[in-house]
């Protein structure tokens, strides 16, 4: 009887001590940039868009200012194949406006204004103009003109756009090759695109066939091999899957984010931290607001400021 309660007891100690994916191994965070901004966004080609007051401006890695806070708009987008958009018009990365023309004749100098913007990718970008979106070249042309109600980034050659109320995926020359069917959609990762039907995420290969079946009420972007999803909206829904739809990391979280640089911001309970694409936490729940990692920082929020950490 004493061997056997003895054994208990060293079991016992022994499951107390084995590490569980909730309270793994953790390292501490460095902030190379304090935080000291009310908001903060992911870094891009070195630079990462950041409000001060109520003026944006850009930093470098080393918390330098790159581009002075003289942007007072309601949001500054990230660098891209050289250009960052801003307020209603594109900027390169001296801060100075893109598409400038200058009359040879006259000296008068004309720019592009834009509704919207998204960030360069492939070449190309989404704006939007009197209402309609269209994509632009990267001497501020039209390539394929204003025509949609929304449009996403392309990726792999193929982009997410809508008409009439449903998206549906378009090629470079502007046209379908998955017919608008979907009530939201996302961009392709990983050869797979989240989407949105019947109240119901699910993904999407290239050739507009399901590769997983629409079935969560949440659903982030595939990358590392993983995607977040959510499939109840109750205390800690949120997991991720991989491309077969198998069970990467439990459903475990209330809150999760897309994977960069190997980790995933996540939240157990009210703070975020990181976990690596084991569901092991690599950097402890501690911060009010977390981005994703991009280029080796992520954006996180102390109280009411913004800074970036290193892995």
């Amino acid at each position: 009887m004493k061997r056997t309660l003895a054994a208990i007891t060293l079991l016992l100690l022994a499951l107390a001590l084995t590490p569980s994916a909730e309270a793994a191994y953790t390292r501490p965070a460095t902030f190379v940039i304090p935080p000291s901004y009310q908001e903060a966004r992911d870094f891009h080609e070195g630079l990462a868009a950041v409000k001060s007051g109520d003026r944006w401006g850009y930093v470098d890695y080393l918390g330098r200012i790159a581009i002075p806070f003289v942007h007072r708009v309601p949001e500054a987008g990230d660098f891209s194949e050289g250009f960052a958009f801003v307020g209603d018009h594109y900027i390169d990365s001296e801060g100075q406006p893109a598409f400038v023309r200058i009359d040879p004749d006259t000296d008068e100098r004309t720019e592009r204004f834009f509704t919207n913007g998204l960030p360069f990718s492939q070449g190309m970008a989404a704006v939007q103009v009197a209402g309609q979106w269209g994509y632009i070249d990267m001497m501020g042309n039209y390539l394929i003109p204003p025509q949609f109600e929304r449009a996403g980034r392309f990726v792999d050659g193929i982009a997410p756009a809508r008409r009439n109320g449903l998206w549906g995926y378009i090629d470079m020359r502007g046209r379908w090759v998955i017919e608008p069917k979907f009530t939201r959609a996302g961009e392709f990762h990983e050869g797979l695109a989240a989407v949105y039907i019947r109240g119901r995420w699910g993904y999407i290969n290239k050739e507009g066939k399901y590769a997983i079946r629409p079935q969560y009420t949440e659903a982030g972007d595939f990358a590392y091999g993983v995607a977040p999803v959510r499939t109840r909206t109750t205390y800690r829904g949120w997991g991720y899957i991989g491309h077969w739809n198998n069970k990467a990391i439990p459903k475990r979280y209330n809150n999760a984010g897309n994977f960069g640089d190997g980790l995933a911001p996540v939240t157990g309970d009210a703070r975020w931290g990181y976990v690596n694409v084991r569901g092991e936490w690599e950097i402890s729940a501690q911060y009010e607001d977390a981005r994703t990692f991009s280029e080796g920082l992520a954006a996180v929020r102390v109280e009411d400021k913004w800074g970036y950490i290193r892995q």
